[in-house]
């Protein structure tokens, strides 16, 4: 029996960006998505489900998600859905599972953190309206303290969107370099699989999240030194052993 492994195509949402959609969906945010594609980088935006679909699904694609871009607008608390997103965004940073860059698009990071101006008096009204949902409204108010303190990105009236979108996609790029890409690697011997984790340079290391006692004793794992030769090289060398084998 012949062996094979090849890279699948990634299918998880590396960044999910969470923005008030009426209002910049089809501006500021529209280019920055166009953006990060060209960058190769795996995108989501709600536009992007199924109409009718409830919030449990955005929620799973935040779950996916390695990188929250949360865009604070003038009109971004409106929207319940904004604010049902960026809880969910701030509980999966709490758990170390999600990295958030605030971005301030033409509002200033004091007003968001201070609920002041129509943003506040905006968020004013939703606590008023789900008055009888305290817990709900509370946890608002929290992820939106939480957020907004972290170190973003600021748009004024004075900045050019282009260079700012160039901003934004660079400090992405940044942090997946950093955390690493998952893309998965069938193996056919058996059908296990393993996770690489794949740098922007196409450097590699193991994930030995499974099997590692089957790979210590068929392979070797690719250690520091390997790393240099890049992907398609440490592929070759942890898998030959498995490779061998399946042609007997």
């Amino acid at each position: 029996m012949e062996a094979s492994s090849r890279l699948l195509p990634r299918t998880k949402h590396l960044v999910f960006v969470n923005f008030r959609g009426e209002e910049l969906r089809f501006g500021f945010v529209s280019h920055l998505v166009e953006a990060l594609q060209r960058h190769g980088i795996n995108v989501f935006i709600d536009m992007f489900e199924r109409k009718g679909e409830d919030l449990t699904n955005l929620f799973v694609r935040i779950e996916e998600s390695t990188i929250a871009l949360v865009i604070f607008s003038r009109r971004y608390t409106e929207s319940i859905w904004c604010l049902d997103e960026l809880v969910k965004i701030k509980e999966r940073a709490d758990q170390g599972l999600l990295k958030v860059i605030p971005i301030f698009f033409k509002v200033e990071p004091v007003t968001v953190k201070q609920l002041r101006g129509a943003f506040g008096d905006q968020f004013r009204d939703r606590e008023w309206e789900y008055r009888c949902d305290k817990q709900r409204t509370e946890r608002w108010k929290e992820a939106l303290a939480s957020v907004s303190c972290k170190i973003g990105l600021t748009f004024d009236k004075k900045s050019n969107e282009s260079t700012f979108v160039t901003i934004i996609v660079k400090e992405v790029e940044s942090m997946l370099q950093q955390h690493g890409n998952s893309v998965v690697i069938p193996f056919s011997g058996g059908g296990q699989f393993m996770n690489f984790l794949e740098s922007g340079q196409g450097q590699g290391q193991v994930d030995l999240s499974t099997n590692s006692d089957l790979l210590h004793e068929k392979g070797r794992i690719v250690d520091e030194e390997d790393r240099p030769l890049g992907l398609f090289t440490a592929l070759v060398k942890l898998f030959s052993p498995f490779l061998d084998i399946c042609k007997h």
